[in-house]
C-alpha cells in the first residue's frame, strides 16, 4: 500500500531542505502512558521521543494563538503549526481548542499532530473535521513482551491487556488515518538491545498499513534506572537500512522541542 504524499511543502515529512517556517504549540500536558526512557522527575515531559518532550511552559489555547500572531509579526512567516506535547496531544482538549482558534484566524494554516496512538482510533474524525493535514504516530515495537521494555505503563496499567490494547490501538489508527486521506510518518524511538530488532517489522507493518515515511530515532539517553545508552551510530544507520527496504527513512530530524519556532532554510 502507497502512503498519502503531503499535500504541502513540510519539512518532518522530507529530506529535502527546509522551504517553510513551522512551530510547536506546548499545549497539551497531561500523557495517557509512560514511556520507559522518559523521566518527568528530571524536568523532563514524555512526549513520544526523546527531546521533543522538553518545553519552556504549558500554554492555554489563546495564548497559544496569541503566540502564532507574535511570532509571525516577528517577521517569521510560520505555515505550520505542529502540537506535539509536552503530553500526549489527543489526551487533551486543549489539543482541539487550540487547533479550532489557530484555523479560524489562520485558515490558510497547515496543521500537524503527534501522537502516541492510543487514542487515535477514536479521536480520528474529530481530527479530521478540524482540517489536520499530517499526522505523526509513535509506533515503537509490535510485542508485548517488547512493550513491557518500552513502556513502564499504559494509562497506569502493566497488564497484556494493555499493552495490547496500545498496540493494537497504533496500528488501527495508522492504517484509518492514511485510509481517510491524512499523510502520515512513523517515529521509532530506538534502544539498543531493546526493540532494535522489532523496529524494522515495525517499518515494514506501517508501510503495509499506508504510512508515508518513517522516522528512527536514536534514544537521547535520560536518568533512569536502566542507565541506558545512545545507539551507536552503526546500529542506527543499520537499523534505518534494514527499515528502508519496504519505507522511506527520514534523516533530517531535529529532535524538536514541544515549543519548537524553526525557520525556513535560507
Amino acid at each position: 500500500m502507497s502512503g498519502n504524499a503531503p499535500k504541502f511543502d513540510h519539512p518532518c515529512f522530507t529530506n529535502a531542505p527546509a522551504r517553510a517556517a513551522r512551530m510547536h504549540l506546548s499545549v497539551a500536558p497531561k500523557c495517557n502512558i509512560k514511556c520507559s526512557f522518559c523521566n518527568p522527575a528530571g524536568g523532563d515531559k514524555c512526549v513520544h521521543g526523546c527531546m521533543p518532550g522538553l518545553t519552556d511552559r504549558v500554554l492555554s489555547p489563546r495564548e497559544a494563538l496569541e503566540h502564532v500572531r507574535r511570532v509571525r509579526d516577528g517577521g517569521i512567516d510560520i505555515r505550520i503549526v505542529g502540537i506535539a506535547g509536552p503530553g500526549e496531544p489527543l489526551f487533551n482538549e486543549e489539543t482541539f481548542e487550540t487547533i479550532a482558534l489557530v484555523r479560524e484566524a489562520f485558515p490558510s494554516m497547515h496543521i500537524c499532530l503527534s501522537t502516541n496512538g492510543l487514542l487515535l482510533p477514536e479521536r480520528l474524525s474529530r481530527i479530521l473535521s478540524l482540517g489536520v493535514e499530517t499526522l505523526t504516530v509513535t509506533v515503537n515495537c509490535l510485542t508485548v513482551d517488547c512493550a513491557r521494555r518500552v513502556y513502564d505503563h499504559v494509562e497506569g496499567r502493566r497488564d497484556d491487556t494493555s499493552f495490547e490494547h496500545l498496540l493494537r490501538s497504533q496500528l488501527e489508527g495508522v492504517r484509518s488515518a492514511a485510509e481517510a486521506g491524512l499523510c502520515v510518518k512513523v517515529n521509532s524511538v530506538l534502544l539498543p538491545g531493546e526493540n532494535d530488532a522489532e523496529i524494522p517489522l515495525v517499518a515494514r507493518r506501517v508501510a503495509d498499513l499506508g504510512a508515508y515515511i518513517h522516522n528512527v530515532l536514536p534514544l537521547i539517553p535520560r536518568p533512569d534506572a536502566r542507565r541506558r545508552a545512545a545507539p551507536s551510530q552503526e546500529l542506527v544507520d543499520s537499523v534505518r537500512a534494514q527499515c528502508a527496504a519496504c519505507l522511506t527513512q527520514f534523516t533530517r530530524c531535529r529532535h524538536c522541542r514541544a515549543d519548537a519556532i524553526i525557520d525556513a532554510e535560507k
